[in-house]
């Protein structure tokens, strides 16, 4: 309706101004030489319109040839960028079926039709990581990282780079790096936790988990790698919180506390420990200092009070009997350790040296104690802060025939 009305107005204005055009009265005359134009003002007043609209006509076809090559070349580079972004997101496709050749094709298209931009940047180290070719892969990243926006993608690439390649310092560079340029990343914070356990610098790692088992297993690698006796006992302590149940923990601090010449409290804590948890390991410190057999006999008869009837007490005392040659009470403690349950090696092996006739048989049979890892399952002699294997922080824990799983770890 506003259409309508609007033509009916502009075309009411156009005839009036023709009709008071067209009332002009008088000539006009024009003089070229010899040539001699004469004519009414109206139809000359028409005829200067119709130049003046032919001029404007003629200029602007003109002005169109004069910028026909910029046009052609901006439909040109339009086309160029469609086509580069239809081939970065059939990369990103191939990339997510896991199609490396596939990938790479669309990426090396993508790079010749719009250039090293980021997400082609992108594109390009992740289909060369997924085809195993970790340089080209590394030099991608390394272009990446230089621009604002996606400079954490470039990090987390070379991030996973170096970890493959063993270089964890490298990795923890750009971790950091990584953290200036998106801080609180979730992903960032488990794999400066997973560096810093392969890295072994067990009291950066503590900063990034809340686990207790995970605490206790760090905190004890860290006390053990302390270069003070004040941060050895800190963290030993705080071991000992978060778990009192691991022997390893227990046996750290209990040394510290004898490398501050506070033997009492480390016998003290040795004992305590016994009695929340027997563990050979606690044993061996207790003894550790005491070099006469009978005075080792007695002291395990000391520890035993701790926790009386344990299967590792009645162990101890068999095995500290044999040492000081007390044959009797060495070959009834052994046999009350079996009776307990206790039935891997050790018992069999005090029996054995005693002579008993069926023990070397059960001690053939029987297993060793180790330390088995509850994320892998891998078994290890001698306990450690994360696994061998997988580098799981508090994975570790002491089996015997006695218990699946004492946890120690």
């Amino acid at each position: 309706m506003l259409r309508a009305l609007r033509f009916v107005i502009v075309a009411a204005v156009v005839l009036v101004l023709v009709w008071w055009i067209a009332g002009i009265p008088g000539t006009f005359t024009a003089h070229s030489g010899k040539i001699t134009v004469t004519t009414s003002v109206s139809f000359a007043i028409f005829l200067w319109l119709v130049i003046a609209v032919l001029a404007t006509m003629l200029l602007r076809v003109l002005s169109g040839l004069r910028r026909a090559p910029g046009g052609f070349g901006r439909w040109r580079g339009g086309r160029r960028k469609t086509l580069g972004e239809a081939a970065t997101q059939r990369g990103i496709v191939a990339l997510a079926a896991g199609d490396a050749k596939a990938a790479e094709i669309e990426a090396v298209r993508a790079r010749k039709l719009l250039g090293e931009t980021p997400l082609v940047l992108l594109l390009n180290a992740e289909s060369a990581r997924l085809a195993g070719k970790a340089e080209e892969a590394r030099a991608a990243f390394e272009k990446l990282t230089q621009d604002k926006t996606m400079a954490f993608l470039g990090h987390r690439g070379l991030i996973r780079h170096h970890v493959a390649a063993g270089d964890h310092d490298a990795a923890d560079l750009h971790a950091s790096k990584a953290e200036s340029a998106y801080p609180g990343a979730a992903w960032l914070k488990t794999q400066r936790f997973g560096i810093a356990i392969k890295k072994q610098d067990f009291s950066s790692a503590l900063s990034h988990t809340r686990e207790k088992s995970e605490i206790a297993a760090l905190a004890t690698g860290a006390a053990r790698a302390a270069t003070t006796d004040r941060d050895a006992l800190a963290y030993a302590k705080q071991a000992i919180k978060a778990d009192p149940t691991l022997a390893p923990a227990a046996v750290t601090y209990a040394t510290v506390l004898r490398q501050l010449k506070r033997n009492r409290a480390a016998k003290k804590s040795l004992l305590n420990a016994w009695k929340i948890s027997p563990h050979p390991l606690i044993a061996a410190a207790y003894l550790e200092h005491i070099s006469a057999s009978i005075e080792r006999a007695q002291a395990a008869a000391d520890l035993a009070k701790a926790r009386p009837g344990h299967p590792e007490s009645e162990l101890i005392l068999a095995q500290t009997s044999l040492e000081a040659k007390l044959t009797g009470e060495a070959k009834r403690h052994a046999e009350a350790a079996i009776t307990a349950g206790l039935t891997d090696k050790r018992p069999y092996a005090v029996l054995a040296a005693l002579g008993e006739p069926a023990a070397s048989a059960a001690l053939a049979a029987a297993q060793e104690p180790v330390w088995s890892c509850t994320a892998c399952f891998t078994a290890h002699d001698a306990w450690s802060p994360a696994c061998p294997n997988c580098a799981k922080p508090g994975t570790l824990v002491w089996k015997t025939s006695q218990s699946k799983a004492l946890v120690a770890a």
